[in-house]
Parts: C-alpha cells; sequence; structure tokens
C-alpha cells in the first residue's frame, strides 16, 4: 500500500484560515512562524539550505523543517523544526534535530532541550532573538549527536534485543503503531539503506525513523523525541547541554524506564 504523504508548501500554510483568539487561546500564524523562524537561523550565523512543510486537518496542523548548510559533517546535518496548530491538538513548539544524508531521516533531540509554548498570554509577543538564542546552541547539540551516533554504532544489536526495544516502543511507550512496526520489520529483512554499522543500535535507530516518516503531523515531533530519548537512555547518555528558554518539559512515559545498557551488552 502507497504510504500516505502530509507534504504541502510554504504558500498553501499561509492561506490556512485561522481562529479568532480566544481568553485562553491565542493564535500565532504559521505564516509568522516561518517568518520568524528563518530570521532566528539568519541571526544565529547559520544559512538554510532546504526547507520542507507537512501538514494535517487542512492545515490546521502544521510542521516546518529547515536543514543548515552550516553545521553538517559526511553523514549528516542539523535540523531545526517547528510544529504549530488552529485547532489546540499540538503546542507551539521548535527543537532541533539532524538529517541523515543517506536515507533523508529525521530526528529530533528533545532530551538536549526544546522550545515550547502554549497559545496562551505573550504567545504573540515572540521574537526572531528569542528563536536565534535557542537556534544558537545547535552547534552543541550537534557535537553531541555525533557522539551519540559513534558509540551506536559500537553497540551489536540482534534480532532478540531488537525485538524487545521495538516490543517496548509500540506497546509501553505508545511512540510506534502497527504502520511503523511493519515498516522496520521489512528493513530488519532487507535494509533500504546502509548506514555503514550493519547490526547496531545505530542502524535499528535509523530504521525507527524510517518509519516516523509516516507519521502524522500531530505525532511528529513528540515521537520523535520520545524515540531519541529511548535510544539515549539505552545508552546511559546525559545530555550537558542546558537551554534556559524551556518553556515546559516533555512529558515523562507512565512507565519505568529500564537500564538497556547491560541487557546489550549480555547478548
Amino acid at each position: 500500500m502507497k504510504n500516505k504523504t502530509f507534504a504541502t508548501s510554504e504558500q498553501y500554510l499561509r492561506t490556512v484560515p485561522y481562529p479568532e483568539d480566544t481568553t485562553s487561546y491565542k493564535r500565532v500564524l504559521h505564516g509568522n512562524l516561518i517568518d520568524l523562524t528563518r530570521q532566528g537561523i539568519r541571526q544565529a550565523g547559520f544559512t538554510i539550505e532546504k526547507e520542507s512543510y507537512t501538514m494535517a486537518a487542512d492545515g490546521k496542523i502544521a510542521n516546518g523543517k529547515y536543514t543548515i548548510a552550516n553545521i553538517r559533517d559526511n553523514e549528516m546535518q542539523i535540523q531545526i523544526a517547528w510544529q504549530n496548530s488552529y485547532n489546540k491538538q499540538v503546542t507551539l513548539k521548535w527543537a532541533i534535530g539532524i538529517h541523515v544524508f543517506i536515507c533523508g531521516n529525521g530526528c529530533v533531540s528533545g532530551d538536549m532541550g526544546s522550545f515550547k509554548r502554549k497559545h496562551t498570554g505573550d504567545i504573540q509577543q515572540l521574537t526572531p532573538q528569542w528563536i536565534s538564542d535557542y537556534i544558537s546552541t545547535a552547534g552543541d547539540v550537534f557535537s553531541e549527536m555525533q557522539t551519540i551516533r559513534e558509540e551506536m554504532k559500537l553497540i551489536p544489536v540482534d534480532i532478540v534485543v531488537a525485538s524487545e526495544i521495538l516490543g517496548k516502543l509500540f506497546f509501553m511507550e505508545e511512540v510506534l503503531h502497527s504502520t511503523q512496526m511493519n515498516i522496520i520489520k521489512g528493513e530488519l529483512k532487507k535494509a533500504t539503506h546502509d548506514y555503514g554499522a550493519p547490526g547496531s543500535l545505530w542502524e535499528l535507530y535509523n530504521f525507527v525513523t524510517f518509519s516516523l516518516r509516516t507519521i502524522h503531523p500531530s505525532e511528529w515531533m513528540d515521537s520523535h523525541e520520545k524515540v531519541h530519548s529511548y535510544f539515549t537512555k539505552i545508552l546511559g547518555w546525559h545530555s550537558q547541554i542546558s537551554i534556559d528558554i524551556v518553556e515546559e518539559k516533555v512529558e515523562e512515559s507512565p512507565y519505568k524506564q529500564l537500564d538497556w545498557t547491560e541487557e546489550i551488552k549480555n547478548y
């Protein structure tokens, strides 16, 4: 079956009808977010290489993604992303992640911090400087992601360990759905891309992010954050980056996180 696509254009997002403000809801227009993000990236001294947009609910939910030309190595580069909604289904949020060249996969490193605001109060007073201050941490995030990538490449993962990790992401974290599980199953049998570390945690990580390309836009950012957080906890990784403008913390899973580090080493 053909994968469902939610791709859209900047032009369309600028024309989506938006709701009126209320005492409990303050709108932020998709078009304003596009302009603010571009200005913030430029003020941080970076250059945009590519932009892409996705939407759902006739544009009432939208995501924007911006790959940065300045911060990259031969495997991946930094990506800035935002999410927004006109129907209160998701909060306004920016996040820093990576774009993997070989497959076009993305990830969001939510455990390293994300800039999140509710559609209330002074949200309409957003400025490019706020965004620039957040985006200025992208270089540090990328350095950590490079270290995480190389550590993941060194950890072997067989089908038994992969099944346990995927099972927890499906049943306990509820971040993967049947569509994503079927995609990952196919990747485990015959990988679409060569990630340079067959049978490793890094390869499995990319199988999962590859499957998330089909995820609904309302779940895209949170799903990536949860996946990245889960895999880094397997490593026992704790980010050293502090972002002072975080408005809210990403909600933790109600399930206890297990220490997979020793379990993987025992296989």
